[in-house]
């Protein structure tokens, strides 16, 4: 049975407000609007980002946002609020873009979303659901216990079968055994025959050797690719022949000639445009950490940014390939063309294409490019 929806509680105030069974967002009082929008729509971190910066990242506002996931409460924030659960509290006071979190969600388990600061004043009013604008709000999600699985019925054990008697109780009389099967040499090509018999007391009345087919006698027609009496172990030559045709080893692949001049490149929104040849560090003072060659030293970009890593994004090309890695604390943006921008997974690399932009801070962009004929 599925328990009924807590109550969840607000105090009014000037912060759009949307609470649901999936989720609860809190942003500023000039998004109500676009929170009304979120009540069909799923509460998913790309549709809230989307929803609430209109289109534009450079017009995110600050936001709160948490959605059930399982038995996990899945938390995004970004400016002068906080989410705490059961003890564990976050906020998005240091973020650049907006942090990301989760915590565990027991039963009975509350959720309070509330503006950093003094804690609101006022009555604290019940909300099943909707839209309202609150100074914060106590958010109760119905929780669903893991069913365990019930034992599953065991089969009696089975008594062993009877011992034999011992050679004292067995009859007497007893069936003569069967005289052991003759043994088989296998020869290739042909079928296995018994061993000879033994030679007789006497010797053999001598045969008189053959004699020779006459110079006109037509010749012996090539006995056939599969012998019909073929005991179907043995391998035949032409069953050997076409083992050897497949294990062969097929010749090496030359790998693709790099071209000669670079054909990607990033355009900083600095102005700057830096090609990328083989490998591109980027951030406030990167570093190398490993080169495993001098053909593999990479290109080091600093950018004077306080938001920006120290080492912050790896971009690497492979042929015509480009991969970037993000390797920085506050992260970074992808926004391909006509996509919702999505934050990079730290240390994975990923595949761009010309014409998508990397956000690495609030205003520095970098915008894959075709590397200008000159570089």
């Amino acid at each position: 049975m599925i328990p009924a929806a807590p109550v969840s509680t607000y105090r009014p105030g000037d912060l759009a407000t949307l609470v649901t069974e999936e989720g609860v967002v809190v942003t500023t009082a000039d998004r109500l609007a676009e929170v009304t929008q979120l009540l069909d729509r799923d509460l998913e971190a790309p549709t809230i980002v989307e929803v609430l910066s209109r289109g534009d990242l450079r017009a995110l506002p600050e936001f709160a946002a948490v959605r059930i996931d399982g038995a996990d409460a899945r938390i995004l924030i970004r400016g002068g609020l906080a989410v705490r659960v059961d003890g564990f509290s976050v906020d998005g006071r240091d973020a650049t873009m907006w942090t990301e979190a989760s915590a565990t969600l027991t039963l009975g388990a509350v959720v309070d979303v509330v503006p950093l600061g003094p804690p609101a004043t006022g009555p604290s009013l019940p909300l099943t659901g909707g839209v309202v604008r609150s100074a914060g709000v106590t958010w109760r999600p119905v929780v669903r216990p893991t069913s365990t699985p019930a034992p599953q019925p065991q089969a009696p054990p089975q008594a062993p079968p009877p011992a034999p008697p011992p050679p004292s109780q067995m009859p007497s009389q007893m069936p003569p055994a069967a005289p052991p099967a003759p043994e088989y040499t296998v020869v290739r090509g042909s079928r296995a025959t018994p061993p000879a018999a033994p030679l007789p007391s006497s010797p053999p009345p001598t045969v008189p050797p053959p004699s020779l087919p006459p110079p006109d006698w037509p010749a012996p027609a090539a006995p056939a690719a599969e012998s019909a009496e073929h005991d179907g172990r043995t391998i035949t030559p032409a069953q050997l022949q076409a083992l050897r045709a497949a294990s062969a080893v097929p010749p090496a692949v030359p790998p693709p000639a790099l071209p000669d001049r670079p054909v990607i490149a990033l355009a900083l929104s600095t102005g700057r445009t830096v090609p990328v040849r083989r490998r591109v560090l980027i951030g406030r003072s990167p570093r190398i950490q490993q080169v495993g060659g001098s053909q593999n030293l990479p290109a080091l970009v600093t950018l004077d940014d306080p938001y920006v890593s120290s080492t912050h994004l790896e971009v690497a090309a492979e042929g015509t390939r480009i991969i970037v890695t993000d390797r920085s604390t506050n992260g970074t943006l992808l926004a391909r063309q006509g996509r919702v921008p999505v934050p990079l997974d730290r240390g994975v690399a990923t595949e761009v294409a010309v014409g998508d932009v990397l956000t690495l801070s609030k205003g520095l962009t970098a915008t894959v490019v075709p590397a200008p004929e000159d570089s």
